[in-house]
C-alpha cells in the first residue's frame, strides 16, 4: 500500500476517528481474565478447609464443587470481597491505577479428618464463565497420623525462585509454612499476579511461583499455607525506606492481611493490630508472629529502627503468645516469624528494641541489649513451653542453631544470598551449627509418630563452583518422639 492511503475506500483521517472510538470504548483494550489466581488453601482443620481465589469482576456466582471423588457432587457458595488497595500500571508504566479485584472465599465444613477431597473453582458472570481443572485438598488428620511440611521464604520475583519452589513443589509435602518476605511492593497487582499491563515478569509473580503444576508439582491449589508477615508486607514500600514518608501510624498491611483473611479474621492492618495466629495440623502446634522493624534511618540516626508490631513482656502479642503456648496439646511446636531470632549478619547487631535516644550523642540512637526482646522475653518462653523450631527468613541465607534445645532456622536461600564472607557472628557468641549458602535450597520436615520429628536442608540448585546436585540432602536433625 503506498504511504498516504487507506484500504477500502476509508481515508486516514477516518481511521485515525475510528482508532480514538475503539480506545475510548475498551475494544482494543486487553481484557483481564475472570480469575487471576487459581484456587489457594487456608486454615484447614479436621473437618473444615477455606478455599479462595481472585477475580477481575465481582461475578454474579462463584462457588466450590467438591466431593469425595472426581464427579464432585457438592456445591458451595464463594463469599465475595472486594480487595482494596492494589494498584496497576499507567500509561507510563507507574503503578498510580486502582485495579479492581475481588477475593472469593468458600468455607467448606463437615468433612472428615485426614480425608482427601476433589474439587474444582467456578466463577460467572453474565458474559463469561471460568471453571478451573480439578485440584484435591486434604483435611488435616487426627494426631498420630504422619505429616510432611516445606518451609519457604522472601521469594521476592527473585529469578531463581522459581526452579525452587517447583522442586519444593514436587516432595509430596502436606502443607507450606512461609517465613514472611511474599513480594517486594503489596499494592503493585503485578507482583501477585498476572495482570494484561505487566506481562514482563509473568513467570516471577508470587501466585504463578506458588501455583505451578508442572512435572508433578503440588503447591497452593493442593496444600495449605501458613504465613508469617515480614517488612516487605507493608503496602507502600517507601514509607518504609524514604525518610520524607516514614510514619508508622500510616504504615499497612492491608494487602497482605486481605489476602489471608481467613488467618486474620480481625482485618487490623495498622501498628500493633493482631497480626499473629496459631492452629494444629495433626501432632504439629504451628505458631504464626508478627517479628520485624521498619528502618528508613541508620540505626544510630535519629530515629532509629522502630518494631512494628510489639513483642515484649506485656504487650497484647506477647500476652497471646504465652496463653498459646500453655494451652497447646500438640506433641510438637513450629514458630513461624520473619526477623531473625540469630543470625550472622549485621542487623542483629542491633538488639531488637525501640531505639533510644542517646544521653551523650544529641542526634544518635541507642538499642540496650538488655531490652532485646526477642532475646529478654521471647527466647525463655521458647524455652520453657518445648517449642521444637523457630524458623524466620529476612537475610536469604541458610543457617542453623540450636539454642537450649531449640532450633533456630533461617532457610531462606531461595531466589538469592546476602551472606558475605566477613559479616560477623551474632553478638550473644552463638555460632551457626550449619551454615550453606553456596547454592538454593529450602527445608523439608515430617513428623512420624513411631520416630518423632526430622528436618532436612535440600540443596536445590549447582551454583558457579559446581559443588553437589539437586535433591542433595545437606543438613538434618531429628527430634525424638
Amino acid at each position: 500500500m503506498k504511504a498516504g492511503k487507506a484500504p477500502h475506500g476509508f481515508s486516514l483521517i477516518g481511521l485515525v476517528a475510528l482508532a480514538v472510538i475503539l480506545c475510548s470504548c475498551g475494544a482494543w483494550a486487553k481484557e483481564a481474565p475472570l480469575m487471576y489466581t487459581e484456587p489457594y488453601l487456608l486454615a484447614p482443620t479436621t473437618n473444615s478447609i477455606y478455599v479462595c481465589w481472585i477475580t477481575s469482576e465481582e461475578t454474579t456466582r462463584s462457588y466450590v464443587e467438591y466431593g469425595p471423588t472426581g464427579s464432585y457432587g457438592y456445591t458451595r457458595s464463594a463469599k465475595t470481597y472486594e480487595l482494596e488497595g492494589l494498584k496497576t500500571v499507567d500509561e507510563n508504566g507507574k503503578y498510580t491505577v486502582p485495579l479492581k479485584a475481588y477475593q472469593q472465599i468458600v468455607h467448606i465444613t463437615n468433612l472428615e479428618p485426614g480425608t482427601r477431597y476433589y474439587y474444582r473453582i467456578v466463577s460467572e458472570t453474565g458474559s463469561r464463565r471460568k471453571v478451573s481443572r480439578g485440584y484435591y485438598f486434604k483435611t488435616a488428620p487426627r494426631p498420630g497420623t504422619p505429616v510432611k511440611f516445606i518451609l519457604l521464604s522472601d521469594l521476592q520475583l527473585k529469578a531463581q525462585a522459581p526452579a525452587t519452589v517447583k522442586l519444593a513443589g514436587q516432595q509430596e509435602a502436606d502443607f507450606i509454612i512461609y517465613n514472611g518476605d511474599l513480594v517486594n511492593t503489596p499494592y503493585k497487582a503485578g507482583e501477585w499476579f498476572s495482570v494484561p499491563e505487566t506481562p514482563e515478569e509473568d513467570g516471577l509473580r508470587w501466585f504463578n511461583m506458588m501455583q505451578q503444576t508442572g512435572d508433578g508439582c503440588k503447591l497452593l491449589q493442593y496444600i495449605p499455607i501458613y504465613p508469617s508477615p515480614g517488612n516487605h508486607e507493608i503496602d507502600a514500600q517507601e514509607q518504609l525506606m524514604d525518610k520524607r514518608l516514614a510514619d508508622r501510624d500510616r504504615m499497612s498491611m492491608s494487602i497482605y492481611m486481605q489476602l489471608f483473611r481467613p488467618l486474620y479474621p480481625e482485618q487490623e492492618y495498622r501498628a500493633n493490630g493482631k497480626h499473629w495466629y496459631s492452629m494444629d495440623y495433626g501432632d504439629l502446634h504451628i505458631v504464626s508472629l508478627s517479628v520485624f522493624r521498619w528502618f528508613a534511618w541508620k540505626p544510630e540516626e535519629a530515629p532509629g529502627w522502630f518494631l512494628f508490631d510489639d513483642i515484649k513482656a506485656g504487650s497484647p502479642q506477647y500476652n497471646w503468645l504465652r496463653a498459646d503456648l500453655e494451652s497447646k496439646k500438640a506433641k510438637y511446636t513450629w514458630v513461624t516469624m520473619h526477623w531473625h531470632m540469630f543470625n550472622r549478619g549485621t542487623d542483629v547487631q542491633v538488639p531488637f528494641t525501640d531505639p533510644t535516644p542517646s544521653v551523650n550523642e544529641p542526634g544518635r540512637m541507642e538499642y540496650p541489649g538488655e531490652k532485646d526482646c526477642l532475646q529478654r522475653d521471647i527466647k525463655p518462653l521458647f524455652e520453657s513451653y518445648g517449642v521444637n523450631a523457630v524458623s524466620y527468613g529476612h537475610s536469604h541465607v541458610y543457617e542453623r542453631y540450636i539454642i537450649n534445645g531449640v532450633h533456630y532456622i533461617e532457610a531462606a536461600t531461595i531466589g538469592n544470598n546476602y551472606r558475605s564472607p566477613d559479616d560477623p557472628y551474632e553478638p550473644h557468641g552463638n555460632h551457626p551449627v550449619v551454615e550453606e549458602n553456596r547454592f538454593r535450597s529450602f527445608m523439608l520436615a515430617s513428623i512420624d509418630p513411631a520416630t518423632g520429628m526430622t528436618a532436612q536442608g535440600i540443596q536445590a540448585s549447582v551454583e558457579k563452583d559446581g559443588f553437589g546436585t539437586v535433591g542433595r540432602v545437606f543438613d538434618g536433625f531429628t527430634i525424638a518422639q
